[in-house]
């Protein structure tokens, strides 16, 4: 039983901090990139070119929620987590935190070993077919950001 309920906490999700710039942002209306850089600002982080990331799969699950996995990482913080935070159709739908290695990731980027810990991350939101879908990740210490390219939702 032990055995089990390690395996359970060890794989479950991990939950993203609790932060006043996150906070910020998860009740902020974001539609396009005004609505953006006026939540950014309001929750006062910055841009950043230090963080490197993709979005690899959006896909489908049913008619009203997509999952959605990619990668992403603070070249600056040695395998520090980030927080990744999604708005599909003007609304925050997603925030979830890097949890999976990705030494392939570490490689291309000529990191160190330590920072393929956590680059990987994946979770799931309900969007309609269509809807703009805008992600950022937010550097550990919740003072900067990035942007991914801007998709629609399949």
């Amino acid at each position: 039983m032990l055995g089990f309920i390690t395996v359970l906490w060890l794989t479950g999700p991990v939950t993203a901090p609790h932060t006043p710039a996150i906070t910020s942002l998860t009740n902020a209306a974001v539609s396009d990139a005004t609505s953006l850089m006026a939540a950014v600002q309001t929750a006062g982080l910055r841009g950043t070119s230090d963080v490197k990331g993709a979005i690899e799969e959006i896909k489908r699950l049913d008619n009203d929620r997509v999952n959605i996995k990619g990668w992403v990482t603070d070249t600056t913080a040695s395998g520090s987590a980030l927080t990744v935070v999604a708005f599909a159709g003007g609304h925050h739908v997603l925030t979830t935190v890097t949890n999976g290695a990705r030494s392939d990731i570490a490689k291309m980027l000529g990191l160190a070993d330590t920072s393929a810990a956590n680059i990987s991350f994946q979770g799931a939101f309900a969007c309609g077919a269509g809807e703009k879908i805008i992600v950022i990740a937010v550097t550990s210490g919740g003072t900067a950001y990035s942007q991914f390219r801007s998709l629609a939702c399949p």
